[in-house]
């Protein structure tokens, strides 16, 4: 008797993951199909509901990176810091961590934040480039033209990198 509780048991915690994962997958699904509609509001609730049933790196990706696109950089570093306290080593929400930061005037955790990545991944694009905007936001010149030549040392084909050592030249 004990074993047929058990297998009954057994048997509907499958079937509930089962049902989890379907409403799970057809919230991501729903997201795609709104942000792909350029209906980004719509794209947020699906995917924000999705966390309900699972978390994944790339479901805190598309929301942080939504948010940015909507300059929202409130929310934007409130589901990166999330999405970070799960996936801690993810560059992607590292980064655009330190682009809210920035974005929102805080140029010193977004410092802290970038230096944070490039100690993880001193090859992510941008992520020199970023660092010397911060510093020329601070007025700091000679350190950001050093991020900007550290951005072509990682990534020889940005123009953005190209532009500001050639302004900061004049």
């Amino acid at each position: 008797m004990k074993f047929i509780l058990f297998i009954l048991i057994l048997f509907s915690s499958c079937i509930k993951e089962k049902e989890e994962e379907l409403l799970w997958k057809e919230k991501v699904r729903k997201g795609d199909y709104y942000f792909s509609c350029k209906n980004i509001d719509m794209a947020l609730k699906f995917w924000i509901e999705s966390l309900e049933y699972k978390k994944t790196p790339l479901i805190f990706e598309k929301i942080v990176a939504s948010f940015i696109i909507k300059n929202d950089f409130e929310n934007a570093k409130k589901y990166a810091k999330t999405g970070l306290t799960y996936f801690n080593k993810n560059d992607n929400l590292l980064f655009n961590l330190g682009l809210a930061q920035f974005f929102l005037g805080e140029y010193d955790d977004s410092l802290k934040t970038m230096d944070q990545l490039i100690r993880q991944n001193r090859y992510y694009p941008d992520a020199h480039y970023l660092k010397g905007m911060i510093y020329e936001k601070k007025g700091y010149s000679e350190e950001a033209k050093r991020e900007y030549i550290e951005e072509l040392n990682v990534n020889p084909g940005s123009k953005k990198a190209w532009r500001k050592i050639k302004e900061m030249g004049k």
